[in-house]
């Protein structure tokens, strides 16, 4: 039991985890988390490139780079499930180098193959709203539930998929952000 305490005290060293720690349970923390997350994005890529961007596009650019070693999208599908990978996110953003896919562009193909779902739409909503207007983006999706489920949930929220093409064992859509959608 000591050992328990031990390391839920030192797990509790940071602001940000004491924060998440006394605010676990009120009212609108997933969407709180979810934004903590964004900001945590943004300062990454202003400390890294002096470029300012709006939370829920610096969240977009990082998921579309897909770092292995920082899997915001999981996270920010279920930012209760990762809090402490949140926190520690947090902090390390504060002080971590840039990684050169994110001293670009936004990419403009998101690679959801092996997401199973409803995690590939989920996580393309999260990308299509931070998402430059009027930018085409190309998902690639795998067969079966993802190619029928994952078009639908992105045209439902305002943007048009101008093609879907088979391209092996997987298809590549290309999807437009509305300019309805800011």
């Amino acid at each position: 039991m000591l050992k328990n305490t031990e390391k839920r005290n030192k797990n509790l060293t940071s602001p940000i985890a004491r924060w998440i720690d006394a605010n676990r349970e009120t009212a609108g923390f997933t969407d709180s988390l979810r934004k903590l997350l964004m900001y945590a994005c943004v300062e990454w890529i202003r400390r890294g490139t002096s470029a300012l961007l709006p939370p829920e596009e610096a969240l977009s650019k990082i998921v579309c780079c897909s770092l292995p070693e920082f899997p915001v999208g999981e996270w920010a599908e279920s930012p209760e499930k990762y809090m402490d990978e949140i926190a520690d996110f947090c902090e390390k953003a504060k002080v971590l180098p840039l990684p050169p896919a994110l001293q670009g562009e936004i990419p403009s193909v998101l690679d959801l193959r092996g997401v199973k779902c409803p995690l590939n739409a989920a996580r393309s909503r999260i990308v299509m709203s931070g998402y430059p207007v009027g930018r085409t983006l190309k998902i690639l999706l795998d067969e079966g539930s993802p190619i029928e489920n994952v078009p639908g949930s992105l045209v439902a929220d305002g943007h048009k998929v101008l093609s879907r093409e088979k391209k092996g064992d997987f298809w590549e859509i290309s999807v437009v952000k509305s300019d309805s959608r800011v």
